[in-house]
């Protein structure tokens, strides 16, 4: 699940080069991979792509809770680049994951472990770019309103009831 995170985060030109530098290790990982390179050298390379996402995660995490008052909100346009390059990377780490399924990889000692870490943290940089379309959108705090007003009046179920 993602904390709820400030837009002036993403889109900054450092975050932008922690983004690429890690999709440019995500190819290292394939050709690694596609070209049937040795074990150690895949390994590597995750573990190597695995820390630069633990990195670029705990950036975000740490810019949200510390943004200095008065920070300018990044345009539109670098926030939906931002989106985009974290939506390429989500799918990149994926197919990754599935190549590894298909070479045989998935349960040898040296790739298991970072591929189940990246497996996780694919998934927290896809609910990063989700929450950000979401807060992108105009209408969200009407849309809350209006869920939050329904609860109020007994409208909204709980899920107990609905999975009976």
């Amino acid at each position: 699940m993602c904390p709820a995170i400030s837009m002036n985060v993403v889109g900054s030109d450092l975050w932008n080069a922690h983004g690429y530098s890690a999709m440019s290790v995500t190819f290292r990982v394939f050709n690694s991979l596609h070209t049937h390179g040795n074990v150690v050298k895949t390994s590597a390379f995750l573990v190597r792509l695995d820390r630069m996402i633990v990195k670029m995660l705990n950036d975000i995490y740490t810019g949200a809770a510390t943004v200095p008052p008065g920070t300018p909100m990044p345009s539109p346009e670098r926030i939906a680049g931002a989106i985009s390059m974290m939506r390429n990377l989500h799918g990149a780490i994926e197919r990754i994951c599935a190549s590894i399924d298909a070479a045989g990889l998935a349960d040898h000692i040296m790739v298991s472990a970072p591929a189940s870490s990246l497996r996780a943290h694919a998934d927290d940089i896809l609910d990063l770019a989700e929450s950000l379309e979401l807060m992108m959108n105009p209408d969200i705090d009407s849309i809350f309103d209006k869920a939050l007003e329904e609860h109020r009046r007994g409208e909204s179920f709980d899920l107990q009831d609905i999975y009976k």
